[in-house]
């Protein structure tokens, strides 16, 4: 006997039941105040289907630290983990230096800071879907990658306690400890063609070592960024922060510029981790204050010449 109508109609919508049922719900598409696009709620379930994104970045006690138990810790880590989980995909770590971020073969990056019209995309963007670490915005910057901005900073001047610079001349002949290629490299020069003075450069890979330099003194001060200060101070006791070095700038993730829908998606979470107490809840982790008091220190005075 031949199978009826009913029958077919009952085995078609038993077979649509139970793909619903069995279809992986994602948090990340219930989160409140998000008003996914269509484009963007495409996106999150093709991510899904897909499981993990592949994420560039660099061991940093403010980025990213695995530690000995086999745990990881870093503010900006655990603030993307989050999202991974909400979103429930895996985080495909690249392990790389900071100059990897920019590299590009046959490329002139210093061309790119002092040329309007000259920019090229790092190698490294292209195989990523994001770069993890805390990147002032800067023109040149952002002519070679859009940044999820999310963090205020300020740069801050790193010295020893009993080798307070009170003016920015005593900064003259000075020894500095910082990374090349960094804001604080660019911002140093600034104030070097500014206020006509000199000062040279000890130049680590690593940022973690550049209080380490100061605090034994084979170098008299460093910069980091507001956040990264902090964590300085608490590591090493001998050292404080002298005064700000520059204005209030944003701080945030590098995503490649073609990549406009996953950086939406970026944007809109940051907004709900801001409104949340995500941010709040690993900046007290990963830095030892609550937000209110960070941004008491970014309201600290310029010193004069």
């Amino acid at each position: 006997m031949k199978p009826s109508l009913f029958v077919f109609a009952g085995l078609l919508y038993l077979g649509v039941f139970t793909c619903a049922a069995n279809e992986e719900v994602i948090p990340l598409l219930s989160i409140q105040g998000a008003n996914w696009t269509s484009e963007e709620f495409d996106y999150i379930k093709a991510l899904n289907r897909k499981g993990s994104i592949k994420i560039a970045t660099k061991v940093s006690s403010t980025v990213y630290s695995p530690q000995k138990n086999g745990s990881t810790t870093g503010f900006h880590y655990n603030v993307l983990k989050e999202f991974a989980d909400l979103a429930k995909i895996k985080l495909d770590i690249q392990m790389v230096t900071w100059n990897d971020y920019f590299y590009k073969k046959g490329e002139d990056l210093e061309k790119v800071k002092t040329n309007p019209s000259y920019s090229y995309a790092p190698t490294l963007i292209d195989n990523v879907d994001l770069y993890l670490d805390g990147f002032t915005v800067l023109p040149w910057r952002e002519k070679m990658f859009d940044i999820v901005k999310y963090v205020p900073s300020r740069q801050m001047l790193i010295s020893r306690i009993d080798n307070i610079p009170k003016q920015i001349s005593a900064l003259n002949n000075k020894v500095f400890a910082v990374v090349k290629h960094s804001s604080m490299e660019q911002a140093l020069e600034k104030i070097k063609s500014t206020k006509h003075i000199g000062f040279t450069y000890i130049n680590p890979n690593s940022f973690d070592d550049l209080d380490k330099m100061v605090s034994e003194g084979k170098a008299d001060f460093t910069v980091y960024d507001s956040d990264r200060a902090l964590v300085a101070l608490e590591k090493y006791k001998n050292l404080t922060i002298a005064w700000p070095i520059g204005e209030l700038e944003i701080t945030g993730w590098a995503i490649n510029k073609k990549n406009k829908v996953f950086k939406g998606i970026l944007d809109k979470y940051i907004k709900y981790a801001q409104e949340n107490a995500i941010l709040d809840k690993y900046w007290k982790q990963a830095y030892g204050v609550t937000f209110v008091e960070y941004l008491k220190v970014l309201n600290l005075g310029v010193a004069k010449n």
